[in-house]
């Protein structure tokens, strides 16, 4: 369609084309002469090219013979089309009666075209002042087009640098964090607690208790603080209340602490929150980590 492709396609044209349809209602301001080609815009622009043109031609090809439909798939073009008819009154019949014609669920808005096709230009004699005349219209609009062009992708490129900056900071910020926490579990492991520890933060025997959220998860939690003349009964009915409970085990000759079984660590994750520091007697808040593995 090279030979049919008209100068007026840039968005600035289509901005040039809204001012004529306002000129249209405007009193002072003369309405455009009408010609043989009608520019078409807020086309639906999820149509195939090759299906909307079929449409556009079917529709205006009951006014009047069609001489060439010019539609293109680019982005200065999209959802914008020429209709060309032979003859000028045609197409000002074709205007006023298909004037927000909703074409695929779209009102089709539709002006006479303020520049003459190739095909019309041919037939008039002056095809190369025509074609000049286009190609000075698309060296302008790219002329001004282009800058703004580069400083979108400029501006797109230094978001997205700094997006990427932020999210390495982060990460760096997580590993960092991950260190210390297994340089601090390295730590605790070496010196573990006794299990006659007492107390959220006690001492056993001098040595550090360490610190619950360095511990790894366990579907087996570890229980310490009990009141010695705790029930095992007890137990079970404070921790069988949440989901994936299995069992509780005393340690024979070892009061104060025990064990709580859950299917698996997200089920006894939830009970260790739910339950920590609870109050499983009135001098005693209740310690509940997770079991070393």
């Amino acid at each position: 369609m090279a030979d049919t492709e008209m100068a007026q396609a840039p968005p600035a044209a289509a901005a040039a084309e809204d001012s004529t349809m306002d000129s249209v209602t405007t009193p002072q301001t003369p309405a455009p002469a009408s010609t043989p080609t009608l520019y078409i815009k807020n086309l639906n622009e999820k149509i195939k090219l090759d299906v909307l043109k079929k449409s556009l031609k079917a529709l205006f090809g009951q006014y009047g013979e069609v001489l060439d439909i010019v539609a293109h798939s680019n982005i200065r073009m999209r959802g914008q089309a020429f209709v060309i008819f032979e003859d000028k009154d045609v197409a000002a019949k074709a205007m006023s009666e298909v004037q927000g014609f909703p074409l695929y669920n779209k009102p089709m808005i539709i002006q006479f075209s303020k520049s003459k096709s190739d095909i019309h230009a041919k037939k008039d004699g002056d095809f190369e002042e025509h074609h000049k005349k286009r190609l000075q219209t698309k060296e302008q609009f790219a002329n001004e087009f282009k800058p703004k062009v580069r400083a979108a992708k400029l501006r797109a490129k230094q978001q997205q640098l700094a997006q990427e900056q932020q999210r390495l900071m982060e990460e760096q910020q997580q590993l960092m964090q991950q260190q210390q926490l297994a340089q601090q579990s390295q730590h605790a492991h070496a010196y573990p607690p006794s299990a006659g520890a007492s107390g959220a933060g006690g001492m056993a025997g001098g040595v550090p208790m360490v610190p619950d959220e360095y511990l790894p998860r366990n579907s087996i939690l570890f229980l310490q603080n009990l009141p010695h003349d705790l029930q095992e009964s007890q137990l079970v009915s404070v921790f069988q209340q949440y989901p994936g409970f299995k069992e509780v085990r005393t340690v024979p000759g070892k009061s104060g602490i025990a064990f709580v079984e859950y299917d698996n660590e997200y089920y006894s994750a939830a009970a260790k929150t739910a339950l920590a520091d609870y109050q499983i007697a009135p001098e005693h808040k209740m310690k509940v980590t997770f079991a070393r593995k």
